[in-house]
């Protein structure tokens, strides 16, 4: 309704086949459960047979979850249409009444379990806006992490939007993002300083792992 895109998405098996044989859908297409972390479930798929089989497959493997209990009728997967461009995160920062104050973008290098492990922080001005329209569309309070990634010609697409810090935030603080320090200021009702929601532009980040000894 606020003129973004998006990719095509169908939520029954039958609706994906007809997209496929008007030509409204192509292959490869990504299917993943409708309700999910982490990127479980998620398959590409390249042709019919695939389709079915993972389909049929993967409702199989849900209904022995607690995913079976959130849905309604056949609704449980998500065919989606396969973008193969560039992925960024997003993090659209309101203020505590609503106020759209800042959006930080991060190019996605690296991804792992679903979560960014590797990013930096880019100046786009397209992908920008459209944090900023969805912020000061939702209104929400703190940060909202947002997914967009390019399509086969370029365009930008809304993926998700998580409300709350994502794996991804790290990157924009690094950069020079405190909404922290800014949602403490906001409770005590000091003014901030907007010089602390925008991140320097170049910065890249990746997270690290260390094994520690348990005792």
């Amino acid at each position: 309704s606020l003129g973004l895109k998006s990719p095509k998405t169908f939520v029954r098996l039958s609706d994906a086949k007809k997209a496929l044989e008007t030509g409204e859908l192509h292959f490869p297409l990504f299917m993943k459960p409708r309700w999910g972390s982490g990127s479980i479930g998620l398959e590409s798929i390249a042709d019919m047979e695939e389709l079915d089989i993972y389909y049929h497959l993967l409702m199989k493997k849900i209904k022995k979850t607690i995913l079976a209990t959130v849905s309604v009728g056949d609704e449980y997967i998500l065919i989606q249409e396969k973008l193969t461009g560039k992925e960024f995160g997003l993090d659209v920062m309101n203020d505590l009444e609503g106020n759209n104050v800042a959006v930080s973008v991060k190019q996605k290098l690296a991804m792992r379990a679903g979560e960014t492990d590797k990013a930096i922080t880019v100046d786009l001005p397209e992908v920008r806006e459209m944090g900023k329209k969805i912020g000061a569309t939702l209104k929400h309070i703190g940060n909202l992490d947002v997914d967009v990634m390019q399509n086969e010609n370029g365009e930008y697409c809304v993926l998700e939007l998580n409300p709350r810090f994502g794996g991804g935030f790290p990157f924009s603080y690094e950069a020079g993002v405190n909404l922290p320090k800014a949602i403490i200021e906001w409770v005590r009702g000091t003014n901030v300083n907007p010089d602390i929601l925008q991140p320097t532009y170049g910065k890249m980040f990746a997270k690290n792992d260390y094994l520690m000894e348990i005792k």
